[in-house]
């Protein structure tokens, strides 16, 4: 999945290290975007590429039948899936506009969850409608993913805050 990779990539630098641009001066979005990076989101990103590299997994095994699949999604994906929300839901950043950002992630990690549990209720009734609305629920996920790092990369821009690779 594209999404999940661009989304490791993009935190993975992010984390990295978080560097202010303007000088001096209090910009309370600005710290509170810093905290969200460095702070924040290494929780959740360890949770999001639990997720993705199990789905990714069950995905690519070829051996895996239809009840394989659905045995890993209800023991695995699925619950890890809901820790991701509940850690999200928990991260409450404290300005509006990190917030909001905030937010489009946690639309997307719900609509994935959401095309998880539509899944598993297709291999389960081996019905291809409902696996297309999975899909269908994935790639809005994706969407959402999307709007969420652009979104984020223009918030960094407005308050000054870049990556710096560390040496």
């Amino acid at each position: 999945m594209k999404k999940v990779k661009n989304i490791m990539a993009s935190i993975s630098a992010l984390l990295i290290c978080v560097t202010v641009l303007a000088g001096c001066g209090s910009d309370p979005v600005q710290d509170d975007l810093i905290n969200y990076i460095n702070n924040q989101l290494p929780t959740i990103a360890t949770l999001e590429e639990k997720v993705s590299s199990e789905y990714q997994a069950v995905k690519a095994d070829s051996n895996a039948d239809d009840s394989a699949f659905g045995v890993k999604l209800k023991d695995v994906i699925i619950p890890a899936a809901a820790e991701l929300i509940a850690k999200t839901k928990a991260t409450v950043p404290a300005t509006e506009e990190v917030k909001k950002v905030h937010d489009k992630y946690l639309a997307s990690v719900t609509a994935q969850s959401e095309a998880f549990a539509i899944l598993l209720d297709a291999v389960g009734k081996n019905d291809e409608k409902l696996a297309k609305t999975a899909n269908d629920k994935l790639t809005e996920a994706e969407r959402l993913s999307k709007e969420y790092l652009a979104d984020l990369e223009t918030l960094k821009k407005d308050h000054g805050v870049e990556n710096k690779e560390s040496k």
